[in-house]
Formats: C-alpha cells, sequence, structure tokens
C-alpha cells in the first residue's frame, strides 16, 4: 500500500472506530491480492489498473477535497515528485504484481510484497547512507530465506524463478526503491492529495495505454466474468476506504501499532487464496511462510525484541 509517515498517539481517539478501521485494513488489503488475482482472469491487467487507480484516485481526491486539503494548492514540483513516484510505486509495483498474477497464486503475491521492507531496509543503505542495525540484518537474512523456501518448488532453485514470480519481484523492488527515494522528494505534506494524485495519474495513464494497444473496451466488456467485474470494483472502491482508513489511524495511533498489517495481511491472503480460491500450495509452504513473518516481524519490532531480550537476561542473572 502507500506508504505514509507515522504520527503520535492521539488518547481521545474513539474506540470504535480504531477498532472499525484495524478491520478494513486488514480485511480489505489482506484481500487485495485475491481480487487482484480475479480480476485479471478475464480483464487485462492494464485495463484493471486503468477502472481500479481512476476510480481510487477520484475518490481520495473528493475525499480531500471535501475536508478541505486543497487550501494550499501543491506546487508543480510537489505534483510532479507526486507523479514520479506514483509511476514507481503504482505502475511499476503494483502493477507489476497485477501482470505476475495471471501467472501465480494470489497468496504468493502477497507473500512476496511483505518482503518489501526489507528491500526497503537496503535501498535506505545504498541511497540514504543508513546504517542497517543488527535487528535488521537479521531480518533481512531471516526474510529472505522465507521468500527463497516460499517460492521453491521443490525440483530446482533455477525452475522456481518462473518469468511470473520475477515480474512479482521486480514489482517489489519498484515500489521499495519508491519508499526510499520518497524521503527525499519534495511533495505536499498530505498524504491523500499525494496518494490520490498518483493514483488518478496512473489510471488516465493506464486508460491512454489501453485504448492505443488494445484491445478495444467492447471486447474486454464481451470477454468480462462477473467475478472479475466485481473484483476490480472492490479494488478501486474498498481499497480507497482502506486508504481512509489507514490515514485515520496514523494520526490517532502509536506507528509500532498500526503497521501490523504487514504481519496481519499476509495471513488473511494465504487463508483467502488457499480456502476460498482454490489455489495450491507450494512444496515447502509450512517453512517459508514462518521464516517470511519472522523475519517481517525483526524489520518492523527487532530493536525492541532484542531490548526485551536484554532486560529478560539481566533479570535472569
Amino acid at each position: 500500500m502507500v506508504e505514509v509517515r507515522m504520527t503520535t498517539a492521539r488518547p481521545k481517539a474513539r474506540a470504535s472506530l480504531v477498532i472499525a478501521c484495524y478491520l478494513v485494513i486488514y480485511l480489505v488489503w489482506g484481500s487485495t491480492y485475491f481480487f487482484i488475482r480475479q480480476s485479471v482472469m478475464t480483464i487485462p491487467p492494464l485495463g484493471v489498473m486503468a477502472v481500479r487507480w481512476t476510480i481510487g484516485g477520484a475518490l481520495l481526491i473528493g475525499f480531500a477535497a471535501v475536508r478541505g486539503a486543497f487550501r494550499t494548492v501543491p506546487t508543480g514540483r510537489e505534483i510532479l515528485s507526486s507523479i514520479v513516484l506514483g509511476i514507481l510505486l503504482i505502475l511499476g509495483g503494483n502493477g507489476l504484481i497485477t501482470v505476475a498474477e495471471r501467472r501465480i497464486d494470489s497468496y504468493i503475491a502477497s507473500l512476496l510484497a511483505s518482503s518489501t521492507p526489507i528491500f526497503v531496509a537496503l535501498f535506505d543503505a545504498v541511497l540514504l547512507r543508513k546504517k542497517l542495525t543488527l535487528a535488521r540484518i537479521v531480518g533481512v537474512v531471516i526474510g529472505f530465506a522465507g521468500v527463497a523456501v516460499l517460492l521453491y518448488n521443490g525440483q530446482s532453485v533455477l525452475s522456481s524463478l518462473t518469468p511470473a514470480v520475477l515480474i512479482g519481484l521486480a514489482g517489489v523492488v519498484s515500489w521499495a526503491l519508491a519508499t526510499s527515494l520518497g524521503h527525499r522528494f519534495p511533495v505536499s505534506g498530505d498524504n491523500t492529495v499525494n496518494s490520490g494524485l498518483q493514483m488518478l495519474f496512473v489510471g488516465l495513464v493506464c486508460c491512454a495505454i489501453g485504448l492505443i494497444v488494445g484491445p478495444a473496451p467492447s471486447v474486454i466488456v464481451s470477454h468480462m466474468s462477473g467475478a472479475s467485474l466485481f473484483g476490480v470494483l472492490y479494488l478501486g472502491v474498498f481499497g480507497s476506504l482502506a486508504f481512509s482508513a489507514y490515514t485515520y489511524l496514523v494520526t490517532v495511533e502509536p506507528a509500532e501499532r498500526v503497521v501490523s498489517y504487514a504481519l496481519v495481511n499476509p495471513l488473511i491472503a494465504l487463508v483467502i487464496g488457499l480456502g476460498f480460491g482454490s489455489e495450491s500450495a507450494t512444496p515447502l509452504l509450512r517453512f517459508g511462510v514462518p521464516l517470511a513473518l519472522i523475519g517481517l516481524l525483526f524489520m518492523l519490532y527487532g530493536e525492541r525484541i532484542f531490548a526485551w531480550l536484554a532486560t529478560a537476561t539481566r533479570r535472569s542473572r
């Protein structure tokens, strides 16, 4: 999902609304990859992205306008920065994942995407000269091991790296690169405005490219299944609802609690894909998933885990 900067908690947030927002981002973002898979079954990836991001961008910009976010109009430089980041994040990142899901199962795509923090840490170290802490190094090693085990098809490492898997990994790398570069790009201070501009731009670009390279919209509609239509509308409408819930949570909840979605979403995607999507489990799935999630756990909370272990060790002496 689109990265936003975390802020400190506000203690007076209504508990029921906070719980509802968590449920939305867990369930909607956890089911996103399943509905991408359903969408591309009968709709070309460009068509899925065109409809999804045009709807999502229009809804977010409308939401931003209603709450007065455009009182300060973004500068031309800020708009250009948002567009460049949107190309890397949405067109490159999510777009390549969407293309990959024509050949890989949705839960595999979700677990690939869960490795994004690993690549972000590596890009931060190379591009921003940020030092990798021991906790993050542990997370990188365990996370990469988990992804490798997860993708292994039981025959050979080379044959496990199918073109679709490589396309999906390229999407993850593109998203991570944009996330790292985003700290240096001058963008509007309003995250909803940024994301709305990115989504709408990518959606309109996909519409234009789709009209040029085909197939014609009438052909797409004639071959489109009801499941694919529902999937792309779900992505456009409920995806925007989830982002709105996310932007609310980051203003009222601690950052370490909000990012828990990165651990929960892959599990929900796994349950949905295997339980309802008739997807097949990889041979070493039961080993790969825990490794990938443990790696992600160290990426997100490693310093706290090490601090807790150090305190527990001192107390036991």
